[in-house]
């Protein structure tokens, strides 16, 4: 398959751009401190994963697949923007940051590179396969290794983009059960849990989270007379209004689980949003803002 061909098939997954640029960024979103953004550009769509995958070329037909905490986010430049001053600027940036940068092509020279971003956005073909470029960079840290990976292209004559960073870092063992959560709340009244996830600034709790949902529910069966808060906590991405709102809908709809899918009364959970604002460890980091992005569970 030509290397063209493959690109917009790879790349069919990204936002179109057929009205004129979005005036602010999307609600909850924010740039990643690693990278920070091009002057006068705008964040369409915005991502976090805690823990995932993501291919990466470091060599023009070169992919290898790196794991860790994930940001990806789009972005539309200004209309007398062109794809070679973007990438010039990012590059400029990353260096100042201690990245090297292990690859900039475009498309006479990228080769047959798979591009990570098949999964983010949700409309067709946003890639002119004729006018892209692409930027890999790497930087290593005493916190891990990180990555930044850049796609550009022309959609309508507008510049859009894809960045994507991915921190390095073992996986966090997530899975607490009904006994853990007994000696938690025991011992301090609460407990932290790190296994209940949700889609993207959504109040939609992922498939992954029933084990940890079904482990609350047996705690709470095994302790009817037992009254309990269900709290949201964020990261510091977004404003505390924006923050406030989605961790209360958050644990909103964990009481709702807990009610709906196995029966604990309703009367027995109150629930409630923090925000950002019970920190468990820093925002400057991926793994300080993975660890305060939590359920927590307090006994009244």
């Amino acid at each position: 398959m030509a290397p063209m061909i493959r690109l917009l098939r790879l790349a069919s997954a990204f936002v179109c751009l057929t009205a004129p640029a979005l005036a602010q960024d999307i609600a909850g979103s924010a740039d990643h401190p690693l990278v920070g953004r091009f002057d006068g550009s705008v964040i369409r769509a915005y991502e976090t994963r805690e823990f995932d995958e993501v291919h990466l070329a470091r060599a023009p037909g070169e992919v290898s697949t790196v794991e860790g905490a994930v940001t990806r986010l789009s972005y539309a430049y200004p209309a007398e923007t062109s794809l070679v001053q973007v990438v010039r600027n990012f590059e400029q940036a990353l260096e100042g940051r201690g990245f090297d940068i292990l690859l900039s092509c475009d498309q006479a020279d990228c080769g047959r590179i798979s591009y990570d971003v098949e999964q983010f956005g949700n409309s067709p073909a946003w890639a002119d396969a004729f006018n892209y470029r692409y930027v890999m960079a790497t930087r290593d840290g005493p916190e891990g290794a990180a990555h930044v990976s850049l796609f550009l292209s022309v959609n309508n004559g507008n510049v859009l983009s894809v960045v994507t960073v991915t921190e390095e870092e073992a996986m966090a063992f997530r899975m607490i059960d009904a006994a853990e959560i007994q000696s938690a709340i025991g011992e301090t009244g609460r407990v932290a849990l790190y296994g209940i996830t949700f889609d993207t600034d959504q109040a939609t709790i992922r498939a992954e989270s029933a084990p940890t949902i079904a482990e609350m529910a047996a705690f709470l069966a095994a302790n009817p007379d037992l009254q309990v808060v269900i709290v949201g906590h964020t990261d510091n991405q977004g404003t505390m209004e924006y923050n406030l709102a989605l961790s209360a809908r958050r644990a909103a709809a964990v009481a709702d689980a807990l009610a709906r899918t196995h029966g604990i009364a309703a009367a027995r959970m109150a629930h409630a949003g923090a925000g950002f604002l019970a920190p468990v460890a820093v925002n400057t980091t991926a793994e300080g803002r993975a660890l305060n992005r939590r359920v927590e569970m307090i006994a009244r």
